[in-house]
């Protein structure tokens, strides 16, 4: 369930998409309490500007941005971040926690000026919310924004690698004070029942947890990244497809694939390459199988020249979420990239890694 999510349109060419725990979450609240699901639409319209500036400066770098997605604990921009250059990442990262400041002083002023009563009382919530979304973000905490940017600005003099291990240190810190806070805090609270207190740390641990989770995904990532830095995606590539014409009918499938000897059946349709899908075959009318051709059963998958190197190949297909792509040699296709087949490469190369350093 947490990978499915729900598209409600698109902002300035950036598709929007709800997650579906975030959309089972607001119909709870919305039964609860109608003012409490007003302020929780609220405040993910505020999360969503937040996200937003991220992927507008992400686009106006020239960073591809692929969607934003709104989870129960926040959103997140989804963004090709193959050669992604230091200071364009720390500018992506900055204008996040800014935006939400800037939201908060707006909400300030504004509740200045508002009626005593609920409108005065929703928007100094918002003015919390957004100040705490702010301040939360601009905390030296892997893979929140402030985290993010701390590597990036690391990476003036730094490896990438040596970055994320002085972010990632830097990070574990701040969980440490963020659950110790919490817990004294909920210690000297007097006006806070038993229950409540309980909640609280348990929520907070959870969201430290969750914290300190993706910061070690990304020291594992930034380990990976080092480890097959000299491997490129012809190294990973493999020769066991077939390429024919997307006119090629499905009842000629078979034969052309005996004869080709492989399982993959690759085709360029509209000057992009597509896979032949097993599963759409599977959805088709049966009557209409005589009349297909394997151009109206495909899926286009991401390509790369050979020369690209195999971690921004495994970036890039986790971003476009594809198992499979094409590798080319001078605009040509001369090899496919099977994800399973490179984590098994990557587990080989980072386990010859660490024999190495263990004799060392």
């Amino acid at each position: 369930m947490a990978d499915l999510s729900l598209s409600i349109g698109s902002i300035y060419g950036i598709k929007i998409e709800l997650n579906a725990l975030f959309l089972l979450l607001s119909i709870l609240i919305l039964y609860l309490s109608a003012y409490l699901f007003v302020i929780w639409v609220l405040l993910f319209a505020c999360v969503l500007v937040h996200e937003l500036v991220h992927s507008i400066t992400s686009k106006w770098d020239g960073v591809k941005v692929k969607k934003i997605v709104l989870y129960p604990l926040g959103g997140g921009s989804i963004i090709d971040t193959t050669g992604l250059k230091p200071e364009i990442e720390f500018k992506i990262s900055i204008v996040g926690p800014i935006a939400s400041l800037l939201l908060a002083m707006l909400f300030g002023i504004a509740n200045i000026y508002a009626p005593a009563g609920m409108v005065r009382t929703t928007l100094q919530m918002l003015f919390i919310l957004n100040l705490f979304l702010g301040v939360f973000n601009l905390l030296p905490w892997l893979p929140l924004d402030g985290g993010r940017a701390l590597r990036s600005y690391l990476q003036r003099k730094r490896s990438f690698l040596d970055a994320t291990r002085i972010a990632f240190k830097a990070s574990n810190v701040v969980t440490v004070l963020f659950v110790v806070g919490t817990v004294i805090y909920a210690a000297v609270s007097p006006n806070f029942s038993f229950a409540y207190r309980e909640f609280l740390v348990l929520f907070d641990v959870v969201i430290a947890f969750i914290i300190y989770s993706g910061a070690q995904s990304e020291l594992q990532a930034a380990i990976i990244k080092e480890g097959i830095s000299d491997l490129r995606a012809k190294d990973a590539a493999t020769r066991n497809y077939t390429l024919l014409k997307s006119n090629t009918k499905v009842g000629e499938l078979y034969r052309k694939i005996l004869k080709g000897n492989a399982h993959t059946v690759l085709f360029i349709k509209g000057g992009k390459t597509e896979v032949f899908s097993n599963a759409l075959l599977q959805k088709a009318p049966k009557t209409r199988l005589a009349d297909l051709t394997i151009g109206d059963l495909g899926v286009v998958i991401p390509t790369m020249d050979e020369t690209a190197p195999l971690y921004d190949a495994i970036e890039k297909m986790k971003l476009e979420e594809s198992g499979i792509a094409a590798v080319t040699r001078r605009n040509k296709i001369c090899g496919i990239l099977l994800m399973q087949h490179i984590e098994s490469i990557v587990a080989l190369r980072m386990s010859q890694k660490k024999r190495t350093s263990t004799k060392e």
